[in-house]
């Protein structure tokens, strides 16, 4: 885990640009935390997960783009659910989903929220409409492969 703290800039320059920097510089998951700071200045905590080897590229990044003249890192093991990229036609369009097993054996389905995106510009439909139309056909492709698989 790689963190620093920001009291001094814009929260303009932490914006997407900034964030999509972060993952093309070898961050596997980020988040900012609004955060209180000394002398009751307000302030971001940027905590950016990265693997060992993307670490001083990364550390790099965020301070060439950044107010922060330091940062922590530290250790951590993660535990991380097995998962599955797939591709669905759906009367729709193709969308991309993400597949997790849980520990127990279950499996738990998540549209892209891109895919979601682009059908919702395209038919206009709000992505909660998507997402009712589509879990079903996701269960149920899943539940023909499994029993062509058996066959």
């Amino acid at each position: 885990m790689l963190e620093t703290n920001i009291d001094d800039s814009s929260s303009e320059l932490l914006g997407m640009e900034f964030q999509n920097g972060l993952i093309e510089n070898g961050a596997i998951d980020f988040f900012l935390s609004s955060i209180l700071m000394k002398k009751g200045r307000p302030g971001f905590q940027l905590s950016a997960l990265v693997n060992k080897e993307d670490l001083h590229r990364l550390g790099a990044y965020i301070l060439e783009h950044t107010t922060s003249i330091g940062l922590r890192y530290y250790p951590l093991d993660r535990i991380v659910l097995e998962r599955n990229q797939f591709e669905l036609e759906t009367p729709f369009g193709v969308v991309s989903v993400k597949e997790v097993e849980t520990p127990s054996g279950s499996k738990r389905y998540k549209i892209e929220h891109e895919s979601l995106q682009n059908l919702k510009e395209l038919h206009n439909i709000s992505i909660l409409r998507l997402q009712e139309e589509i879990y079903p056909l996701i269960l149920k492709n899943r539940q023909d492969e499994k029993e062509r698989q058996i066959n």
